[in-house]
């Protein structure tokens, strides 16, 4: 009686139940098992575990079995690190695509005559697809809570982040970092003029042209208020950023888009400020957007749509395409 109630309680368990022999070889199975196995039994009663899922070999729950038998010691198989190993689908569908349930496997020694390992199988599907789905939703908020919502590039938050991350890793490796600051040369005529829809269309524009003239994935344009952007480049110096800031001058320039109240020209246009530096352990993050600051502030002084650079020797800005501008 005892035996029977016994079986009845673990064919009813929500687990599947595996219990081996010394040799590895299947004693028992519960109707878990053969649920999503598909396999009854006398099926497998007396074939080893191997023989029966032949893809369980060399893997990490060969290894528990080998541990518990020989050792006496226990282990558990978390999904996320080994898979899906042993062959059960929760549908007939799934089977036929392969979709494997996700698994959590406990191997335990057992001090019997003839039982030496139980294994222990949980079904972890809809709880790997939670944390999956959550792992989503959080990285779609991170991108969300550092994107500009207009221009899609980053935002203010992304770029102090950057800049402060940015700086710590030239402090350590000694490497020259650039910073390009971009302002749309009278801005407010142009949405005065256009409506402020034509004016987020023309922020819109500016920016995917920004974007699409970086260097490469370590080069970052964010949005740093209003009609400004601004540009860091890691390992450039000014040579190389006053190359790039002229480019994206004239990048802007061709777009070719009317500004019939600019004092600049007849096209919306760009004033940019260029400061590049190897950061010492006693400065600060953000004198090198004090610096960008002031050549972009010069820029503007001169009659914008021009790049200016900050001068660390005179503590001035000069333009970009002047002599000596392109020394490192």
């Amino acid at each position: 009686m005892d035996d029977l109630l016994s079986a009845q309680l673990i064919d009813r368990l929500q687990t599947g139940v595996i219990l081996l022999d010394r040799q590895g070889r299947i004693l028992s199975w519960n109707a878990w098992m053969v649920k999503y196995s598909g396999l009854t039994l006398n099926d497998v009663v007396t074939r080893h575990l191997g023989e029966v899922f032949p893809e369980t070999a060399q893997t990490r729950l060969q290894d528990g079995i080998e541990q518990a038998v020989r050792f006496k010691l226990s282990s558990m198989l978390a999904p996320g690190l080994n898979g899906a190993i042993l062959p059960l689908y929760q549908q007939a569908m799934d089977r036929r695509l392969d979709q494997r349930m996700q698994q959590l496997i406990y191997v335990t020694p057992l001090h019997h005559e003839q039982c030496a390992v139980l294994i222990q199988v949980q079904d972890m599907t809809a709880t790997v697809r939670r944390e999956r789905r959550l792992r989503d939703q959080s990285s779609q908020l991170m991108a969300t809570t550092y994107r500009d919502a207009l221009t899609g590039v980053g935002n203010r938050r992304r770029f102090d982040q950057d800049l402060v991350n940015a700086f710590r890793d030239a402090q350590k490796k000694q490497q020259s970092l650039a910073l390009i600051m971009i302002d749309v040369d009278h801005f407010k005529a142009y949405n005065d003029h256009f409506g402020h829809l034509k004016g987020d269309e023309c922020l819109i524009r500016v920016a995917t042209a920004l974007q699409d003239t970086l260097r490469h994935t370590g080069d970052r344009i964010s949005r740093y208020g209003g009609e400004e952007f601004v540009l860091l480049l890691a390992d450039a110096g000014r040579a190389t950023a006053c190359t790039i800031a002229e480019r994206l001058r004239r990048w802007i320039e061709e777009l070719q888009l009317p500004h019939p109240t600019s004092h600049s020209g007849e096209v919306v246009t760009v004033s940019i400020g260029v400061t590049a530096m190897i950061p010492t352990h006693e400065q600060l993050a953000y004198s090198l957007l004090g610096q960008a600051d002031l050549a972009l502030y010069r820029a503007k002084d001169e009659g914008r749509n021009r790049c200016f650079y900050y001068d660390a020797e005179n503590s001035d800005a000069l333009p970009c395409c002047s002599d000596g501008a392109g020394d490192d």
